[in-house]
């Protein structure tokens, strides 16, 4: 057997398996390198990739044990004093800050350092509630916060101000990353360190301290280095003592449908570092919080789907509302909204699509009830119509169709919505017509016509809504006839409609 690299007495081994058995502070990892090396066959390289630290490292505390014995593997304190501030450049500062400037604005207009200037606003700010740390908020009300933010217009945002308050951190920040990016896409923040966001993305996020954590589990800084070693880092020098933050605790929630999210807590350094029921606290939220990202995610891609789908109608000038069996409008697109502001015809009543005419308007309210119950119940019999809705100013008809939400009931639909499609005849579907100009080379005014007469139009109401004549129409028609290489009105409108100008949205 070969012999330890390190020799300890009975007197310093008794005290460091003392220390050794206290998990959550520093100087327990520490203990544990030194009873480590004091064992046959040791390695330093293996001791530091046993214990998740470099070499250096276990050098260092291997050279302060030699010098001190168990009292030099405590940090040292940290050479000067605070700068002392008066109260008036403290005053001005509080100001500055109320105008809404930047601690680094503020350094730079004051000569007071970053950090001095956040320590001064963040004891100048109320006291934000924080209630002892060996006593948070229990997970369930966690849970309830996190689950119901997935709903709110911000998402994650209530969730994240409970549990800073319930971890006493001072600032609780989410990163979200798109698979296979080191850069985080988005990141949601509960405290003022949203200030360095900037600078995070744009360069110190390839240096933070807590990378690559293995998902589902806990870390802190205090488990990776030491707070001697990270006052020595970059990363500390130039975002973290800005800020005045001195400890991390930090979780990788893992990658669901593509997207991965990094939680962290942030303290003051002037505070305590995060201790077992902290570390506790955030290891039963990580199921629910992968559950919750999951949820997130779809929640994205269902309002990405809902988005083209409307610039997709829209963009062929279809307005689409959905309705409730009530008539209540839920949602319209911008389409629909031009046809109903005109109040020609169709107009809305008390939150409620209504027509001019009554009779038509009962038949709509009743294909609306109608089609709304068959949307989520399979026994009830869908009226799918369509109806031509006069306008009073004597403008061509609204094209209307009325039919179920959905085309088939879907296994979770709980709510009976009718849609409603809205075509009018004066507005020509814009990218069709550059479609039409791209396909057949027209000019704008003969792919404007040719969309009019294949929607239905006549020559006659084309220079009437054009405010041209016939003759210029007739005239327009026949280039428009050469360039398509037609002969006739009717192979006018098959052409605009089995050609891919309808494809083209």
């Amino acid at each position: 057997m070969g012999s330890p690299v390190l020799e300890i007495s009975d007197a310093d081994r008794a005290r460091l398996n003392q220390l050794a058995t206290d998990a959550s502070i520093p100087v327990g990892q520490r203990a544990r390198i030194i009873l480590a090396l004091a064992s046959p066959q040791a390695s330093l390289a293996g001791i530091a990739r046993e214990h998740g630290v470099s070499v250096p490292t276990v050098r260092r505390w291997l050279r302060r044990f030699r010098e001190a014995g168990p009292d030099g593997l405590a940090d040292a304190p940290r050479p000067g004093a605070p700068r002392l501030l008066d109260s008036g450049i403290r005053a001005q500062i509080v100001a500055l800050r109320a105008t809404g400037l930047g601690t680094r604005q503020i350094a730079e207009r004051t000569g007071i350092s970053q950090s001095s200037v956040s320590r001064i606003i963040r004891d100048s700010a109320p006291d934000k509630p924080r209630p002892a740390a060996s006593a948070p908020t229990p997970t369930d009300a966690l849970c309830v916060e996190l689950f119901e933010s997935m709903a709110d217009e911000h998402p994650w945002g209530r969730f994240l101000e409970q549990l800073r308050i319930a971890t006493s951190s001072d600032y609780c920040t989410m990163l979200l990353f798109l698979e296979g990016k080191d850069k985080p896409s988005l990141i949601l923040a509960e405290g003022s360190l949203r200030d360095g966001q900037d600078d995070y993305l744009r360069r110190y996020y390839s240096e933070e301290l807590l990378l690559g954590i293995p998902d589902g589990t806990v870390r802190s800084l205090s488990d990776v280095i030491s707070q001697e070693e990270l006052h020595d880092t970059t990363f500390y020098a130039e975002y973290l003592a800005p800020y005045g933050v001195g400890y991390v605790l930090g979780a990788d929630i893992g990658t669901i449908r593509g997207v991965s999210a990094n939680l962290r807590l942030s303290r003051s350094e002037s505070g305590e570092d995060f201790g077992p029921a902290e570390r506790a606290t955030l290891e039963k939220m990580i199921p629910f919080l992968r559950a919750a990202l999951n949820l997130f995610v779809k929640r994205i891609d269902t309002e990405v789907e809902r988005e083209v789908l409307s610039a997709t109608v829209s963009g062929m000038s279809v307005g689409s509302i959905m309705v409730d069996p009530q008539g209540r409008i839920m949602e319209a697109n911008s389409p629909a909204q031009a046809i109903l502001e005109q109040h020609d015809g169709l107009f809305v009543s008390g939150n409620r699509i209504a027509v001019h005419d009554a009779k038509t308007n009962k038949l709509l309210h009743e294909l609306i009830a109608q089609n709304a119950e068959a949307s989520i119940n399979a026994e009830a019999e869908g009226r799918v119509r369509a109806i031509l809705v006069d306008r009073p100013s004597g403008r061509e008809s609204v094209s209307m169709l009325v039919r179920p939400a959905t085309r088939q009931q879907h296994p979770l639909s709980i709510r009976p919505m009718a849609l409603i499609h809205l075509v009018d005849p004066a507005q020509p579907r814009g990218q069709v017509i550059e479609a039409l100009m791209q396909l057949f080379g027209l000019t704008r005014t003969e792919a404007r016509i040719a969309a009019s007469i294949a929607n239905g139009q006549s020559i006659e109401d084309v220079a009437r809504t054009s405010a041209t004549t016939r003759n210029t129409v007739r005239s327009q028609m026949q280039s428009i006839f050469s360039k398509m290489g037609i002969r006739r009105q009717s192979e006018l409108i098959r052409a605009v409609l089995i050609s891919v100008g309808l494809l083209s949205i």
